[in-house]
């Protein structure tokens, strides 16, 4: 017999299948800051465990964007969800450290800059990473010297000429990256307010 479910993650089902963000819609329904550009607190990690549901229209289930396990899978038991592994680059490896890219102001594109970074499988940039000319990104210790050797490879051509996309890229450690992701996050709520 299936479990039942709360009126939240009904809610939020039914928003994932009309086209919404599934842990976003979830997050609201609870309570929490939404998803979408929402910073994770410790208590979201420890109630979604890091991870970002998705709506699969062709399996009619819900699928981790970063580690690809399927929601059922990662609630098999009546405790606590087991906790993202992160990329499947990653190795299944769940320590995370951090990079600190400043771009140049030469080749100034952070949204081809994060999704170039995304394409590796090895790093990405978590919500609330862009502030100031500065994205943070995420990786895993074991791949982490990999994922910056690609990155000094990302150029653009401007004027005929292969201009890097970052400028300097500084190695920080969990802690201080989450730190970074918490200060752009009250900027941001400063600025724009919290969203609805």
């Amino acid at each position: 017999m299936p479990k039942k479910q709360n009126t939240a993650a009904q809610r939020a089902r039914e928003a994932a299948r009309q086209g919404a963000k599934y842990t976003q819609a979830l997050r609201a329904g609870a309570g929490d800051p939404p998803g979408e550009g929402a910073t994770a607190t410790a208590g979201e990690d420890d109630r979604f465990g890091g991870h970002e549901f998705e709506y699969e229209r062709v399996t009619d289930l819900f699928r981790c964007t970063e580690c690809r396990v399927y929601e059922v899978v990662a609630r098999d038991t009546d405790g606590p969800i087991k906790p993202c592994t992160g990329l499947i680059g990653y190795g299944g490896d769940t320590e995370r450290v951090y990079l600190l890219l400043t771009e140049n102001p030469e080749n100034s594109h952070v949204a081809s800059l994060a999704w170039n970074i995304r394409t590796t499988g090895i790093g990405r940039a978590p919500r609330y990473s862009w502030r100031d000319g500065k994205l943070l990104v995420e990786s895993a210790p074991s791949v982490v010297a990999e994922l910056v050797r690609r990155i000094e490879q990302i150029t653009s051509t401007i004027d005929g000429r292969q201009v890097p996309a970052v400028s300097s890229v500084d190695h920080l450690t969990a802690e201080a990256g989450r730190a970074v992701i918490a200060e752009n996050y009250a900027a941001y709520v400063a600025k724009y307010g919290e969203s609805a």
